[in-house]
């Protein structure tokens, strides 16, 4: 008995929506899963301060401030090493400045006085802070720039440059 013409062009429909589906889910059951990577671009970073070669740096992302240190030559052996978070990490944009360490010379302390960790007497002893300033500083802390001390109140512009030389982070 001949096959019917109904039933071949109902085997060759089934047979093309069959191939079709194939075609259609080849890139699904063929594709292989890569990790995903992402791309970060470079940070640019100033370093300033007392280091060998000053200035803008291109660091790899999730560089840290020691790396953006070793970047500009190292430190001077005038810089006051204890005053560099040298484990933070560093962000675009950002600027690292490396302190000075202070002569006993003059009446001017050995070394500068931590923002961040200085007591309330130490800070008092800064010329032109008082104990009502020195509060306020102690009150606003953590300082991640040396210029965040200016969001203190009755810390401007001009008691700033007066306090710079004496302190660090």
């Amino acid at each position: 008995m001949a096959p019917r013409a109904e039933d071949l062009v109902t085997a060759l429909l089934a047979g093309g929506c069959l191939l079709a589906g194939a075609v259609a889910m080849a890139p699904r059951v063929l594709a292989r899963p890569s990790p995903l990577v992402v791309e970060q671009p470079p940070l640019q970073v100033a370093v300033l301060g007392e280091v060998a070669e000053p200035g803008v740096y291109s660091l790899p992302f999730g560089s840290r401030v020691s790396d953006a240190v070793v970047a500009a030559g190292g430190m001077l052996p005038t810089a006051a090493p204890d005053l560099v978070p040298h484990a933070a990490p560093l962000t675009d944009g950002q600027s690292v400045h490396v302190p000075a360490a202070m002569s006993a010379a003059g009446g001017a302390p050995a070394e500068r006085v931590s923002l961040n960790s200085a007591t309330l007497e130490q800070l008092d002893a800064l010329p032109g802070v008082g104990p009502v300033l020195a509060a306020r500083i102690v009150l606003n802390r953590p300082y991640a720039e040396l210029e965040d001390v200016m969001r203190v109140p009755g810390i401007g512009p001009n008691t700033f440059e007066r306090l710079e030389p004496y302190v660090g982070l």
